[in-house]
């Protein structure tokens, strides 16, 4: 019984829900920029990462799949990162994962056992 309750919650972990992802998503903006958690938008059809683009103008992020594909430099200072996890186009250091969460809860069960 124990061995199914182990493998149970490592399946679990693993599976990948295909939901659309949710990023921050602005126009060009330095010093007003809008507050993130009012810019979010759900990424729709093959949009399936998140990007930000820092330039020395501002900063701009939103929904992307080309973007991420092809990056180019014109003599600028240039930062343009990718991602694929909900919000991860923030500054803001990332949440604990479903996966993680699964895993945590799974050890806690396993060390009362």
């Amino acid at each position: 019984m124990k061995s199914i309750i182990i493998i149970a919650i490592v399946l679990l972990g693993c599976v990948a829900f295909n939901e659309a992802i949710k990023c921050y998503q602005h126009d060009m903006c330095s010093a007003n920029c809008p507050q993130l958690h009012d810019s979010i938008k759900t990424c729709g059809g093959d949009e399936n990462k998140c990007y930000k683009t820092a330039l020395p103008t501002g900063v701009k992020r939103g929904c992307a799949k080309d973007l991420c594909d092809a990056q180019a430099n014109v003599g600028s200072t240039l930062a343009n990162v990718c991602c694929e996890k909900d919000l991860c186009n923030s500054a803001v250091t990332p949440k604990m994962t479903i996966s993680a969460l699964f895993m945590v809860i799974g050890a806690f069960f396993l060390a009362r056992m």
